[in-house]
């Protein structure tokens, strides 16, 4: 990436290739309201304005936006929000924040249910504010492997950070009842895909 070029992400989409958004520097003020308990959401959009969250509480089936931020700034806050708009994503799912408090950890109209603190690596899921949501657990400190589990609606999403240079072991994730998913960077390779670094095998 040249000096002037402008990092991008990608939005993966069934309907055609990859599209690339710049994350370009926003102006937009940013809401500095957060929180890190259970609660029960409500619309802030304005009476009767139908907007792409408006059937949230009707259909909460989860609508997951997934990225790793690579470190989390204003800027990328901004395209945050405005991917989850677009794409009507009800819960955000973020690695790599590189974040030691949470005074970054804001996204518009989205609550953020927790985070794993890391000036390295570090996670956080927001819900949005129409649903209701808990905190589950989390991994422990200081794991190789980072997770955090919310249950949202009765799904249980379990947002997964491995480190590239960190090992991956059977037992680094616990298994949480049904519905649940798994989402995340988990920085493997099947082994189909001729990998064999950081890959465990487990037998039976």
């Amino acid at each position: 990436m040249g000096h002037n070029a402008k990092p991008s992400v990608e939005l993966s989409s069934a309907r055609g290739p990859p599209v690339r958004h710049s994350l370009q520097m926003s102006t937009k003020p940013v809401n500095t309201r957060a929180t890190t308990a259970t609660r029960t959401g409500c619309v802030r959009h304005g009476m009767g304005h139908k907007t792409p969250f408006s059937d949230a509480a009707e259909d909460p089936r989860p609508n997951i936006l997934q990225l790793n931020t690579m470190g989390l700034a204003a800027d990328k806050i901004s395209v945050i929000e405005q991917l989850a708009y677009k794409n009507k994503a009800f819960i955000i799912v973020l690695q790599g924040t590189h974040c030691k408090t949470t005074d970054k950890l804001v996204i518009p109209n989205f609550s953020l249910t927790g985070s794993i603190l890391s000036r390295n690596h570090g996670l956080a899921t927001f819900v949005h504010e129409q649903l209701e949501w808990s905190l589950v657990d989390q991994s422990p400190e200081k794991s190789e492997t980072e997770w955090l589990c919310v249950d949202v609606a009765g799904y249980k999403i379990i947002n997964v950070y491995k480190p590239p240079r960190s090992q991956f072991t059977p037992t680094a994730i616990p298994t949480f009842p049904q519905p649940s998913l798994y989402v995340g960077d988990f920085s493997c390779q099947h082994v189909n895909w001729v990998a064999t670094k950081h890959v465990v095998t487990v037998r039976a």
